[in-house]
């Protein structure tokens, strides 16, 4: 009997977790839109699908075109169209690599173009220091901890969440950090994020689990669940995202000037880039691989570009001053 889609899908979540080091929510979400074809498949098929399914085009069609009219749930983005397909060939190319599939048979379908709309700006200097102060003002250290380290850091939310005990250094800062794509790296800490996070670590930290190891996790949410009361377990991305969404509704900001956990990322690289105008500094800080990654924040802020052109007011004034009689007699 040939393998099902459902079992190459586990083997291909394995292999993202162990071999290529992916974090287990993205991971996770990789699982989530591989069974949301196969459901579609079994529609149409009638049965559960094998590999060879995908090579039906009737089939890989028809799962998109579900999703572009909204079938499965609301209609979906451009660009949500495109990271799903882009997910599906993800797994494709690892079933061509194997030889399971002769071909990714998504290489030949159409994608939508990508909509690159308007995003929010770089957030202010001010605006992440206010979530760090709301979080001091509400007497939740915790909360203090976690903005600080996106605040000063630029860490992505999930190697925030990841932390554990071993990777505190008190002479440093965070040590081993695991990042993006399986791999670690030392992030430095101002001292006074550093003592915080180590008086969060004495004082609060034991009050959320009972036994502390080196492996023990940082930061830990509480919530109710019906039938089961309380229950606290390790904070994750998602945690951490609606934490912000919290704190912007504590702050009362407009919908547009709310920020996400990787929007501090972004506004660390903007300091950083604006007070040394150095992208190696920025790439080494952010821990991107390729210096092109970081040329993103190579850009000019709308204060900074006033300021391009400020050299010119006394030049531009005396000139416009001087000709301004001989204009008038025109």
């Amino acid at each position: 009997m040939a393998p099902t889609v459902e079992e190459h899908v586990r083997l291909f979540s394995s292999y993202l977790l162990r071999q290529k080091g992916r974090a287990k929510e993205g991971v996770e979400t990789y699982g989530w839109t591989l069974r949301n074809m196969i459901n579609v498949m079994v529609g149409d098929l009638g049965r559960t699908p094998t590999v060879s399914d995908l090579l039906n085009d009737r089939l890989v069609y028809g799962w998109l075109d579900r999703m572009t009219n909204g079938e499965i749930s609301k209609p979906l983005s451009a660009n949500t169209i495109r990271t799903r397909l882009a997910t599906v060939s993800s797994f494709c190319d690892w079933l061509v690599k194997r030889g399971v599939l002769p071909v990714n048979p998504i290489t030949k379908v159409e994608r939508p173009p990508r909509h690159r709309g308007a995003r929010p700006g770089v957030p202010a200097t001010s605006l992440m220091d206010s979530f760090v102060a709301a979080a001091i003002e509400r007497g939740k250290l915790r909360d203090a901890v976690l903005f600080s380290l996106l605040r000063y850091s630029g860490m992505r939310r999930g190697s925030v969440v990841s932390l554990r005990i071993r990777n505190l250094d008190d002479g440093w800062g965070l040590r081993d950090v695991p990042m993006k794509g399986g791999k670690t790296r030392d992030i430095p800490l101002p001292k006074a994020v550093n003592d915080l996070l180590r008086q969060y670590v004495s004082r609060q930290l034991p009050n959320e689990t009972d036994v502390l190891t080196e492996a023990t996790p940082l930061f830990w949410s509480s919530y109710g669940r019906r039938g089961l009361g309380k229950v606290r377990r390790p904070m994750n991305g998602k945690n951490l995202w609606r934490l912000c969404k919290t704190y912007s509704r504590i702050l009362k900001l407009p919908p547009e000037q709310s920020i996400w956990p990787h929007a501090f990322r972004h506004g660390v690289a903007m300091e950083v880039y604006e007070q040394y105008g150095d992208l190696e500094r920025v790439r080494a800080l952010l821990g991107h691989q390729s210096i092109e990654t970081t040329q993103a924040y190579a850009q000019i802020r709308p204060r900074m570009l006033k300021e391009t052109v400020s050299f010119y007011e006394t030049k531009a004034a005396a000139a416009l001053e001087n000709g301004r009689d001989e204009v008038g007699r025109v």
